[in-house]
């Protein structure tokens, strides 16, 4: 709940902030098209370097925390893991988090983009709300796919057992001895997790941004 609220909040931020100036942009300065996926790079950067990598970190240290019992909660877990590692410890694996953040927002908003246009195309632009969760829906498939390998890294990075000495360096000792489906691990669990997420936090965001609008 710590981690998807302020993370999914600095997201719609990201959007709604971020894309008008892309678009304005578009065919000037960036290829036409392009706003969707230079505003999922600004957002994602943003995600990972205020919030995200010190959370997920958090998160993973006690979801690994097996038959340890080190990790008992969330603050006494951040004091520990300072007093042991010191404070930048809280940062570990910040830059497989800021590629999976931006590359995952990228895929994310140009596929919700390119699914939209199409139900608007057969809709003759009379979208309704489930064309909104089908496009939040399948654009979050994409990203289970597309954003598995920065994930996978993200997360054996943050694991307090790793003895990676970069991301780069996990990669390769991950393509060495597992393969190259060992950075797909968890994909399909990933698209059952993150799918509906999408489908309902796209549709509650148009709605939401449109009431507000029709308000101001």
């Amino acid at each position: 709940m710590c981690i998807v609220t302020p993370r999914v909040s600095l997201q719609y931020t990201g959007l709604a902030m971020f894309k008008p100036i892309f678009e304005r942009m578009e065919g000037k300065f960036i290829p036409s098209g392009s706003a969707s996926a230079f505003t999922g790079v600004c957002t994602g950067i943003m995600q990972a370097i205020t919030l995200v990598t010190p959370l997920e970190l958090i998160k993973i240290r006690q979801q690994t925390d097996i038959n340890r019992f080190k990790y008992h909660g969330m603050f006494s877990t951040i004091a520990l893991i300072v007093k042991e590692e010191g404070i930048t410890a809280l940062y570990k694996g910040l830059v497989p988090t800021i590629f999976r953040q931006s590359w995952g927002l990228a895929v994310k908003f140009t596929g919700f983009a390119l699914f939209l246009d199409l139900f608007r195309m057969q809709s003759n632009d009379n979208l309704k709300p489930h064309h909104f969760v089908a496009s939040g829906f399948l654009s979050n498939v994409l990203v289970g796919i597309l954003n598995s390998p920065p994930d996978v890294v993200k997360t054996r990075m943050q694991d307090q057992s790793a003895s990676y000495k970069s991301s780069w360096d996990c990669v390769k000792i991950m393509m060495k001895y597992e393969g190259p489906l060992s950075l797909f691990k968890g994909s399909l669990l990933r698209i059952i997790r993150i799918a509906p997420g999408g489908g309902i936090q796209f549709a509650t965001f148009e709605y939401l941004y449109r009431l507000l609008e029709n308000k101001v």
